[in-house]
């Protein structure tokens, strides 16, 4: 976690950084925001007949009254049957960065920005778009 008001460093999410060790709320809370994610993700990148998924590959937290959680998901695109439809090559190679807002206490978890069209080596964008 961070000290108060500030951002704490971006942490990696892979198999030697699960989320389940590193932060079994962001997990939760990922799956819980899923189709809320997906749905803010298409209206920002304006794609049609596309279901993409995502995989978490690092994030911060800033405390606030709650914490905020800052993270950066590559995107991958499939198609209504399926298939992959993202571009061939270029599939799984475009990013982008969510802000959740969590207050456990009041059984608050809100999704409160969305930035679309980052790649992997893209800073944290902190301040972004509503979705």
């Amino acid at each position: 976690m961070s000290s108060p008001g500030g951002i704490g460093k971006p942490k990696p999410i892979d198999k030697n950084h699960p989320l389940t060790k590193s932060d079994p709320d962001l997990k939760r809370i990922l799956h819980q925001l899923s189709s809320q994610i997906q749905s803010a993700y298409i209206r920002a990148a304006s794609i049609a007949d596309s279901s993409p998924t995502f995989t978490p590959v690092s994030y911060a937290t800033q405390v606030v009254a709650g914490t905020n959680y800052y993270v950066k998901l590559r995107v991958t695109q499939h198609g209504w049957n399926g298939q992959n439809c993202g571009g061939g090559k270029h599939d799984g190679k475009e990013y982008c960065h969510i802000k959740i807002f969590y207050q456990p206490w009041t059984n608050t978890t809100e999704l409160t920005g969305i930035s679309v069209r980052k790649t992997k080596n893209d800073p944290f964008e902190y301040d972004m778009p509503a979705p």
